[in-house]
């Protein structure tokens, strides 16, 4: 076995002993927005394009509006992450929050930067961990999230 393919091994073994926590090699970004907002519309389409310009991006979104269990898991990350003024779009890479969505030059770019910075230091996938495990989740991994609200203008309350 090389060392590659030890290391890997490795790695594998460590992310099955905690999938929750585990430090993942690709970011994953959750998109949290509602049918019928523009700035919610204008994020994903974003997304879409960024996705398709960098295979390795993966993305899961939910809309809070249309699905019950997406506004479910939308409250309970709220919760989790202790958010006094929730609102859609949310976008979560890592502990990355970025709340609303105004142009591909400024939030996209914020959620270009939030991905580049996980693929170089892993961050884990506290939201994954949420979802399956509970809040709990986050109050047992040492951190804080960063909340960012410099494009809270281009959201909408929820």
């Amino acid at each position: 076995m090389s060392f590659k393919s030890t290391i890997l091994a490795a790695l594998l073994f460590a992310a099955s002993l905690c999938p929750a926590m585990a430090a993942d090699i690709e970011p994953k970004i959750y998109f949290f927005g509602a049918s019928g907002c523009d700035f919610c519309a204008n994020g994903l389409a974003f997304l879409k394009r960024f996705k398709a310009e960098d295979n390795r991006v993966l993305v899961q979104d939910f809309d809070i509006v249309g699905s019950p269990d997406d506004a479910t898991v939308y409250v309970r990350l709220v919760n989790a992450i202790g958010l006094s003024d929730p609102r859609v779009p949310m976008t979560i890479i890592g502990r990355h929050v970025i709340i609303g969505y105004e142009d591909d030059d400024t939030t996209g770019l914020e959620i270009k930067l939030a991905v580049e910075q996980c693929r170089l230091k892993a961050c884990p996938d506290l939201v994954r961990g949420i979802m399956t495990y509970g809040p709990e989740v986050a109050l047992e991994t040492p951190g804080e999230w960063t909340v960012d609200r410099r494009f809270a203008k281009a959201a909408s309350a929820r």
